[in-house]
């Protein structure tokens, strides 16, 4: 069954959630398999949906290695981390879709649900597409991956026009870039900036002092260290 055909029954599906220190990892299953990226677990102050790149299930080389990395730092460097099960305002978290029948033991990235994660950037494509946003639409719809898509919300896609989102296109950054990379996502959000949309640009801003260090982080060529290339605030 594909997440397309599944849309309204999401039986077998799920978002994990990996939050920031203090918070438990969470499974969360629903029977509208919409409602897994469109009305996540409130509480939280930053959520971050990760989402595969284009053709995941063909990918090889440093493109499968690049998602392999990401999703082995979530799953060894922000779980360790993780002691409660209460939602915190100053928590950032990651959401994951995954195949939720899959065994538990398995590696993170085998148990990510490709098909909801295309359905997840399709949907993205074309809000990006009505905002004017093509050019980067384009990138989400046919990039390498993977994506990090941040809001203040509990979903994927903006509950109105003027809430923002800030997208990562990963698709140029070298594996070895992506503990620092986690890194700068893992943070608890000062209590000031909480519930603010200064929050994600504080998350921005480490995101551009990254890129100076990552001379291969940049999309579609490497070699370039300019954030503005890979990081996009809408």
């Amino acid at each position: 069954m594909s997440a397309h055909d599944a849309e309204a029954d999401g039986t077998g599906y799920g978002m994990l959630y990996f939050p920031s220190a203090g918070q438990s990892v969470q499974l969360v299953t629903d029977i509208a398999l919409n409602r897994l990226y469109e009305d996540a677990l409130p509480g939280y102050g930053l959520y971050t949906f990760v989402l595969l790149g284009d053709g995941f299930e063909r990918t090889s080389g440093e493109n499968l290695e690049r998602h392999r990395e990401l999703f082995r730092m979530i799953e060894t460097y922000v779980a360790a981390s993780s002691t409660t099960s209460e939602p915190s305002a100053e928590a950032h978290v990651f959401l994951v879709p995954i195949r939720a029948g899959r065994s538990p033991a398995a590696p993170l990235m085998d148990l990510a649900a490709v098909d909801l994660s295309d359905l997840m950037r399709r949907r993205l494509g074309e809000l990006l597409r009505q905002r004017g946003q093509v050019r980067l639409a384009g990138r989400i719809e046919r990039g390498a991956g993977p994506f990090l898509v941040s809001g203040l919300e509990s979903s994927l896609l903006p509950l109105d026009g003027e809430a923002p989102r800030l997208v990562a296109d990963l698709s140029g950054l070298g594996p070895e870039h992506l503990y620092n990379l986690v890194d700068a996502y893992d943070r608890d959000i000062p209590p000031e900036l909480s519930g603010r949309p200064e929050s994600l640009s504080t998350l921005r801003q480490r995101l551009l002092e990254l890129s100076l260090k990552s001379r291969s982080a940049s999309s579609p060529g490497r070699g370039e260290a300019d954030g503005k290339r890979w990081i996009f605030l809408i």
